[in-house]
């Protein structure tokens, strides 16, 4: 494990979930936020290691080395010192390892072994990708769409031109690791040129995506642009998302004191009694 090789202000394969609106960590919106501030000369934002992306380093290592022996893998390759960039397209991957393989493989969750891209076999011929996860998430069939696959896995056979990969996940509760094995996918790659190329735009002209949150909106409209037209609240779309918010609001006002006065009145009926 080397570490981050990607440049702070490009897109890299670990962030294309969050692109793809598939993290829990960020939407496309923080994520295009954070590469103008980029642009603007702010710096970029550093995430301070907690204990799980500690020993998430730490074990990487073992478990690529434990999936290379339970896939029969060889040439097994730990330790890159540069990012794998696209040939085209302005995003790169970093690898946490390589290895070679000389087989196919069918599922055989018996052996933690999974294929969630539903064909029979896949094939592991020739050298492919590794991706190693630590989470305290529970046991999955097919991994959480941040956890390495598929978006990660196939932004780094796009970088690297390889035709398969495997996404090691060692869970800890209960203590089990799963190999899910999955091969190029052309669907899947194309709908990743096409977000990265969206994004570059979106990013060159400051347009943002739709807001998903308020949180969300508070990301993208941050700041108030004096040179902006006037705008009109006056069109019968926009009175109907007016009246909803007033009238939910004036709801949960409503619903917030009833709440208080039922809590009061239970808590006096009880008294000291226990529950």
């Amino acid at each position: 494990m080397v570490g981050k090789l990607t440049r702070d202000d490009e897109l890299s394969a670990s962030r294309i979930s969050a692109l793809a609106n598939a993290s829990p960590y960020q939407t496309p919106n923080e994520l295009l936020a954070e590469m103008i501030g980029i642009d603007e000369g702010k710096p970029a934002t550093r995430l301070e290691q907690n204990d799980a992306m500690l020993f998430g380093d730490l074990t990487e290592d073992t478990i690529l080395d434990q999936a290379a022996k339970r896939l029969q893998l060889s040439d097994l390759r730990l330790n890159f010192h540069s990012a794998f960039h696209h040939p085209t397209l302005p995003f790169a991957a970093s690898l946490d390892g390589t290895a070679i393989g000389d087989r196919q493989w069918a599922a055989d969750p018996a052996k933690g072994i999974y294929t969630p891209q539903g064909t029979a076999m896949v094939d592991l011929v020739g050298q492919g990708v590794l991706e190693a996860k630590l989470t305290s998430a529970p046991p999955e069939s097919v991994p959480a769409p941040h956890r390495g696959a598929p978006w990660q896995l196939q932004s780094q056979m796009m970088c690297t031109g390889l035709k398969w990969g495997v996404v090691a996940v060692l869970y800890t509760s209960p203590i089990e690791l799963r190999l899910f094995l999955y091969q190029a996918d052309p669907a899947i790659q194309t709908r990743i040129a096409s977000m990265i190329q969206d994004f570059e735009d979106r990013r060159r002209e400051r347009r943002w995506y739709p807001i998903l949150t308020p949180e969300d909106g508070a990301v993208a409209h941050s700041r108030s642009n004096p040179d902006h037209p006037p705008v009109e609240l006056a069109s019968e779309d926009a009175r109907q998302w007016l009246d909803q918010l007033v009238t939910a609001k004036k709801n949960k006002a409503i619903a917030d004191q009833e709440i208080g006065e039922a809590s009061a009145a239970i808590m006096e009926i009880m008294g000291e009694a226990e529950l």
